[in-house]
């Protein structure tokens, strides 16, 4: 059990959630907020699955058409730091492991926290990964849960983890926080990061991927809702699509996780942020992917989770919903669990089975 200054804080910050405060209006750490915690960095699987067209990233079962899904082996037929992206780099090299960048976008002083992976190559394409922080989280906070760097690392993925404004980022009218009450345009933030990135080191354009948990989940949705065209997927926890129009520019592969007993962002609906029901969610994604299987089949299935997929989708744009029976507003597969909210399941890493996922979709 947490100590009770956390778990009242993680109470007040979704009291502003849901009502639109600001996440200035509350003290807060990089230890506490509505981003769910999620710890070790195991993998979800063996790892080592094939990579047969069409099935779940997760478990080390098939993944895309090509590669390995796991182990650290290629996914699809340019793999990690192929060259989906285009002819080869000239840029400086860049020496591997962490930094903090510095942008100005719409007017402000923004930050993002990158890990550059060991074996980086300035003159081979890599993929990028952007993670984003749950409200009145940080950067380092979801790094550090979430477990993904050395994840991204073993696979030769760039990640990078943004900083939201007071700790939140405008995912819609609703979510959250100070960025949405003031309209900050995270959208653009995300371009003016992109922009500095592809300056800077070697980045496969075909491979950049967004992912998030709760508000940074809702806004890895507006990402692929608004920004097809510079995103080739994302991966969605805890939080579904938080605006009120939704038409992507393209098939968007995507890999959602949510519990069944979320209460912050329930599963069907209803809850903070105004985000939409997993359900509608997914049916959104299905059609706006031409999707056209009856049924989705189960592509994973372990104690009480439950994967299942869309697969006869337009560009082969998968939609995949794994689904927690009985599960908060966790993390899966993490170690530190946030308190009061339900709980976090060990069936699943969600980390090693988005990267897994996102490998094997490179942008058409």
């Amino acid at each position: 059990m947490l100590p009770m200054k956390r778990l009242l804080m993680v109470w007040v910050a979704l009291a502003l959630a849901g009502c639109g405060g600001s996440a200035s209006d509350v003290t807060s750490s990089s230890s506490g907020g509505t981003g769910g915690q999620a710890g070790s960095a195991g993998t979800s699987g063996s790892g080592g699955g094939s990579a047969g067209t069409g099935g779940s990233a997760a478990a080390g079962g098939t993944a895309a058409s090509g590669g390995t899904a796991g182990g650290g082996g290629t996914a699809g037929s340019s793999g990690a730091g192929g060259t989906a992206g285009g002819s080869s780099c000239t840029l400086p090299p860049m020496s591997p492991g962490a930094r903090t960048i510095s942008i100005t976008s719409g007017g402000r002083k923004r930050t993002a926290h990158l890990v550059v992976p060991a074996g980086y190559d300035a003159k081979k394409r890599t993929p990028l990964l952007l993670l984003y922080h749950g409200y009145l989280e940080d950067a380092a906070r979801i790094e550090s849960s979430t477990g993904m760097t050395p994840i991204a690392g073993k696979h030769g993925v760039i990640v990078v983890y943004p900083q939201g404004v007071s700790n939140s980022f405008n995912a819609g009218p609703k979510c959250c926080g100070t960025a949405s009450a003031t309209q900050v345009d995270d959208v653009q933030f995300t371009k003016d990061l992109l922009d500095k990135l592809e300056s800077q080191l070697c980045v496969d354009t075909k491979r950049v991927y967004a992912a998030g948990f709760s508000n940074g989940a809702m806004f890895s949705s507006r990402l692929g809702c608004e920004l097809g065209s510079r995103i080739a997927a994302i991966a969605p926890v805890s939080g579904p699509i938080a605006v009120t129009s939704c038409k992507p520019s393209r098939p968007i592969p995507v890999i959602e996780f949510h519990g069944t007993s979320d209460i912050v962002v329930p599963y069907n609906g209803g809850g903070l942020g105004g985000a939409l029901s997993v359900p509608d969610a997914i049916k959104l994604w299905k059609t706006n992917n031409g999707c056209t299987d009856a049924q989705p089949k189960t592509v994973f299935q372990n104690g009480d989770t439950t994967c299942t997929a869309y697969q006869s989708c337009k560009a082969g744009a998968h939609v995949e919903l794994c689904t927690i029976s009985s599960g908060g507003h966790q993390w899966p597969g993490g170690t530190d669990p946030l308190a009061g909210v339900g709980k976090q399941t060990q069936d699943i890493n969600a980390s090693s089975a988005m990267v897994d996922f996102f490998l094997a979709y490179p942008m058409p």
